[in-house]
């Protein structure tokens, strides 16, 4: 008898064939230069901000003894299901104190952090326990009632085991309508949310118990929780008891409410503004979203922080993890993932520039959801796969500024761009017997490992298909004869690339951060043109929102 998860693969011979016939390099693989970003971007602030709407899923390990952090109204250390940030700044901003209910919400149940508490949504609930009452916190902010508490806790915690999570790409803690949820909602919670009544962190909640009920269950204890990436990173643990030790709690310094500026009541999860879905206008993406009236809501979007402590400390933690979170705290299992990048499905509806998986069928979320459950429950997070980002990050260091050179318009002949062109693939050229095939795959294997196309991953047939690309293309370009037409190839190539680091800002100085939109700040300028601005304020200042409206 088949297991329930394996259904779904049974029931779709053809895109399954197609996908086993590509992972044998029989046929090429589709939206190679997607999954090369996806590769790239993964665990990376700035890669992930940019292309914030995640399709794939990886298995990740963190190490024992890895420091994590919590903030949060109470002093005791937590228990059950809840968040956990990696840098200690993103956990100080939810470090508050208590504030009571608005009205018409109940505060009956104990065991639930109220709207403000930090981090502390699902405090001490038993882990997987789906009797309790979730009160999910209403948009706006809360009444300014304290308890006897004035200022809230940062718990420090470390991994008493190798965790084993889930990594959902992308931007996929942000609340947005415009496709980052979409992983999450459509596709591993099978729509469960869409008729929740529930809005903000009840809907945060939600998805909690769901991916932990799904841990437990459908995954059969294999995974312990689910990471994702805000405005910094952070882990859904399903079992703060079992799996992390308390190293310290310590009382933070008390901010007033004109210190604490827009985010002063944010909680975790919570954008602290009303629940208005939008729909993705810059980048005319389908999806359930109304309308939004386009207009700023505070500075840098509804709910985002502005000025004062919490703001400039949190955006330089953050934004030191622009290239990469660090001190080998997470590794990816590179060698077996899922991405709906390999299906042969259409993620760009109405030419929209970002995937959205909330368009596709039933028939292929399943599909997808039973790939993630497969990927699970065959290959383990901790098992040494071949470190494909490093090869990615060789390739992308070598051409980015090469390619970024030749459009420029700084070179004014053909024979000059000719001359450049043969200068970066020279190393891969018999003058004695010249053939554009041969000089093509030197070129496109130059970074592989020996041996590593005859694997049939999807990360090497994607690195491989990518490398391939440009060197195919400046081949092409060091042919053409009009200068016009050479530089068309090579625009045509960088377009096709999409490397985030064409964005990344020169030049800051010491007391600036280079600003891209990262939920719930930031303004489409941000995200066409990112500038270098006072870390102390990187996103006062006008123009229209790039997030729109809150979500869920």
């Amino acid at each position: 008898m088949q297991p329930p998860w394996l259904i779904p693969l049974c029931g779709f011979l053809g895109i399954s064939t197609a996908f086993a016939k590509a992972a044998n390099n029989e046929v090429p693989i589709k939206n190679e230069n997607h999954i090369f970003n996806v590769i790239q971007d993964s665990m990376r602030q700035w890669g992930s901000s940019l292309h914030h709407n995640g399709v794939s899923f990886f298995l990740a390990s963190v190490p024992a003894g890895t420091q994590f952090y919590h903030g949060t109204s109470k002093a005791t250390p937590v228990n059950g299901t809840e968040w956990l940030a990696f840098e200690p700044e993103h956990a100080m901003v939810f470090a508050r104190p208590r504030r009571g209910p608005p009205p018409h919400i109940p505060s009956d149940d104990d065991d639930t952090e109220p709207q403000d508490g930090g981090h502390g949504e699902l405090r001490k609930r038993k882990p997987h326990d789906t009797d309790q009452k979730h009160h999910g916190p209403p948009g706006g902010r809360p009444p300014m009632a304290f308890d006897e508490n004035e200022s809230g806790y940062l718990h420090t915690y470390a991994a008493a085991k190798d965790l084993r999570l889930l990594y959902v790409d992308g931007m996929s803690a942000a609340k947005t309508s415009k496709g980052t949820l979409d992983s999450q909602d459509a596709i591993l919670f099978n729509g469960a949310l869409d008729d929740s009544p529930s809005r903000g962190n009840g809907q945060e909640n939600e998805r909690a118990r769901l991916a932990c009920e799904m841990a437990e269950n459908e995954w059969e204890g294999r995974i312990d929780g689910v990471l994702r990436m805000e405005a910094g990173f952070e882990i859904i643990l399903c079992d703060f008891e079992r799996d992390i030790t308390p190293v310290r709690i310590t009382q933070v310094k008390q901010n007033s409410e004109k210190q604490r500026g827009p985010s002063g009541n944010r909680k975790h999860g919570d954008g602290g503004g009303p629940h208005k879905a939008d729909s993705d206008k810059h980048h005319s993406s389908p999806g359930p979203g109304k309308e939004d009236d386009g207009k700023r809501h505070g500075p840098g979007g509804p709910g985002g922080p502005g000025g004062g402590p919490d703001s400039s400390r949190w955006m330089r933690a953050i934004t030191a993890r622009y290239n990469g979170i660090g001190g080998n705290r997470v590794s990816l299992n590179f060698n077996h993932f899922v991405t709906a990048f390999s299906h042969n499905v259409d993620l760009f509806r109405d030419n929209s520039t970002l995937p959205r998986l909330a368009s596709l069928s039933p028939a292929s979320r399943a599909f997808l959801r039973a790939e993630v459950t497969s990927l699970i429950l065959t290959q383990n997070a901790a098992d040494v796969s071949e470190d494909w980002q490093a090869i990615t990050d060789m390739i992308v260091t070598r051409y980015s500024k090469e390619l970024s050179y030749f459009i420029s318009g700084s070179i004014e002949s053909i024979e000059r761009l000719q001359s450049e062109v043969e200068r970066v693939l020279s190393p891969f050229i018999d003058y004695g017997e010249r053939d554009d095939v041969a000089e093509s795959e030197r070129c496109a294997t130059q970074f592989l490992p020996s041996g590593a196309l005859g694997s049939g991953g999807l990360a090497v047939q994607a690195v491989h298909g990518v490398a391939h690309k440009i060197c195919s293309s400046l081949i092409e370009a060091g042919k053409e004869k009009d200068l016009e037409a050479a530089v068309q190839v090579v625009r045509d190539l960088v377009g096709y690339l999409d490397w985030a680091t064409w964005k990344e800002c020169s030049g800051c100085a010491a007391n600036e951060i280079c600003v891209v939109p990262i939920w719930p700040m930031g303004t489409i300028q941000d995200y066409e043109s990112p500038q270098c601005k006072d870390a102390s304020n990187p996103y006062d200042q006008g123009g229209e929102s790039y997030w729109g409206g809150m979500c869920h």
